[in-house]
Parts: structure tokens; C-alpha cells; sequence
């Protein structure tokens, strides 16, 4: 019983670790993506004049930043799924062995 209460404790251990690795990551990339966003938005809401300004024939600003976003959101995708297999899945797969150990 002893050695399955240091085995929940390690697990939970590692499980905390792998939160505090997350939390480094996603809040800086949820800022990022929440400050693109909200300031597209505001950006087509408040300043239209600056958002209609045409950068090459009928392209706008506002289709270019559009666009950005998008490639933002797909590059942040993939920035994080890169982040997780060298470092978030380790963690996790250290930790469900460790909770699984009974012995």
C-alpha cells in the first residue's frame, strides 16, 4: 500500500509538471492569437479607412490581414503540435507509466 501511495504522488507529481510545461506555452500563443483577433476586428470595426487601403489592385489591407490571420492560426497549430511530441507527450507518457506502476 505504502509503495502505491509514493507511485500516486510521483504520477501526481509529473502530472503538475506537464501543466506548468503547457501553461508556458499556450498562454503566450493564446495571447497572440487573441491579439490578432480582437484586433482584426477592431481594426475593421473602428478603422475602415486604414482596413479599404489598397495594397495591390484590388487587394485591401483588410484581406491581407485576414489572410495573415489565418497563416497565424494554422502556423500556431503547428508550432504546438511540434511543441507536444518533443515535449508535452514524454511527460505524459512518464507520467501514465508511473501511475500505472503498482508494483
Amino acid at each position: 500500500m505504502a509503495r502505491n501511495a509514493v507511485t500516486r504522488e510521483a504520477a501526481h507529481a509529473l502530472v503538475r509538471q506537464l501543466i506548468s510545461e503547457k501553461l508556458k506555452f499556450l498562454v503566450p500563443m493564446t495571447f497572440v492569437f487573441m491579439v490578432s483577433y480582437i484586433g482584426l476586428t477592431a481594426l475593421a470595426g473602428f478603422a475602415r479607412g486604414f482596413v479599404a487601403t489598397r495594397v495591390v489592385g484590388s487587394l485591401n489591407l483588410g484581406f491581407v490581414l485576414i489572410a495573415f490571420n489565418y497563416l497565424l492560426s494554422w502556423g500556431l497549430a503547428i508550432v504546438y503540435g511540434r511543441i507536444a511530441v518533443s515535449r508535452f507527450d514524454p511527460l505524459a507518457a512518464k507520467a501514465a507509466a508511473e501511475a500505472l506502476d503498482r508494483e
